[in-house]
C-alpha cells in the first residue's frame, strides 16, 4: 500500500476496534525494512486492518473461548502446533486473532500456510501482508532465526479434508517442526481447537476434480454444492481454543538427535499425543457444538 492508503487503513480499523483494542494492536512490532514491509512482507497497517475485521468473525460467529493463553511465549522464537480441521481452514485465521488479542504484548502469529496458496494470485499477496508465510523450509527456518512466533499444523493439508466420520482423529504428524525445533531451541506450544470440525461436516471428496483444479480435495457437504457458495459458508459453531504448557525438547535431547529419524518420528508421535488429549479432554468438557 502506498502511504496514504496504509493512513486509511489505520483509520478505518480505528472505526471498527474500540479505543482499547485500537491502542492493543498499536504495540504490533514490525521489522520495517524501509518500505513498509518486514522481511517476510508483513505489513503493519495490512496487520491491523485484516485483524480488525476478523476480530468480528472472531468474537460474534464463531465466539471463540480460550485459555492458557499465558503458556504462549511474549517474546522468543515459539512453534504453536495445533489440529488442523474444517475444510475452510478458518482455524488458523481465528487462532491468529485469539493470540493477537489476548496476549498482553501483541504477536502477530505466523502460520505456515500450504504451499498451493503461494501459487494462488493476489491471495500470495495478502498472505504476506498479514504475516503469514508458505510453508517452505527455508521461511520456516527464517522465522526461527528472527525470533518470531509459529504456527504450523502437522497434519498438513490433508487435516482439513479429514471426512466428518474421521472428526478430531489426528492424522499422523509430519516431523520437520520437531527437528527444527531442535535446531533452533524452539518451544514447542501444543494446542486444541475443537469446533471447526463441525462447521462444515464433509461427507465425500471428489478427488479426480480436485486434481484438476490443483486442489488438495473438492469437499461435499450437506450444504456444498448443493447451494452454490452460499454452501461454503461455514456453521456458527463455537471454537474451544486451549494452549498447553511449551515442550522444551531441546532441554532433554540434544542436537545431534536431527539426524536420528527414528527419535525425531517418536517425539513427533509424542507431541501428537499430547494434542490428542487435549482433545479428548476438551471434547469432555463442551457442552454443546453451539454452545
Amino acid at each position: 500500500m502506498t502511504r496514504t492508503q496504509r493512513r486509511a487503513a489505520v483509520k478505518l480499523a480505528k472505526q471498527l476496534l474500540s479505543d482499547q483494542e485500537f491502542q492493543h494492536l498499536l504495540g504490533i512490532e514490525a521489522d520495517d525494512n524501509g518500505f513498509g514491509y518486514d522481511h517476510f512482507g508483513m505489513e503493519k497497517e495490512s496487520v491491523i486492518l485484516a485483524f480488525a475485521f476478523a476480530s468480528y468473525l472472531h468474537k460474534y460467529y464463531f465466539r471463540v473461548l480460550s485459555k492458557g493463553i499465558e503458556n504462549v511465549p511474549l517474546c522468543g522464537r515459539a512453534i504453536l502446533t495445533p489440529n488442523h480441521s474444517g475444510v475452510i481452514p478458518i482455524d488458523a485465521s481465528m487462532l491468529a486473532v485469539d493470540v493477537l488479542f489476548r496476549m498482553k504484548k501483541p504477536r502477530v502469529l505466523r502460520a505456515m500456510v500450504d504451499n498451493f496458496a503461494g501459487f494462488l494470485p493476489f491471495v500470495n499477496v495478502f498472505f504476506n501482508r498479514v504475516g503469514q508465510v508458505v510453508g517452505a523450509r527455508r521461511n520456516f527456518e527464517d522465522l526461527l532465526r528472527h525470533d518470531q512466533l509459529l504456527a504450523v499444523f502437522p497434519e498438513g493439508a490433508k487435516g482439513t479434508g479429514k471426512l466428518f466420520s474421521e472428526r478430531y482423529k489426528l492424522l499422523r504428524f509430519n516431523v520437520g517442526f520437531v527437528e527444527l525445533s531442535l535446531r533452533y531451541k524452539a518451544p514447542i506450544v501444543p494446542v486444541s481447537i475443537i469446533g471447526p470440525e463441525e462447521q462444515a461436516p464433509m461427507i465425500g471428496n471428489i478427488k479426480p476434480l480436485a486434481r484438476m483444479l490443483g486442489f488438495p480435495y473438492f469437499p461435499i457437504t450437506p450444504f456444498f454444492p448443493w447451494l452454490g457458495p452460499l454452501g461454503a459458508i461455514p456453521m456458527p459453531v463455537r471454537y474451544h481454543v486451549t494452549y498447553g504448557e511449551p515442550i522444551h525438547l531441546y532441554e532433554e535431547y540434544g542436537p545431534e538427535t536431527i539426524n536420528n529419524p527414528e527419535r525425531i518420528r517418536m517425539l513427533a508421535d509424542r507431541v501428537q499425543m499430547i494434542v490428542q488429549d487435549m482433545i479428548v479432554h476438551g471434547l469432555d468438557e463442551r457442552q454443546s457444538v453451539f454452545a
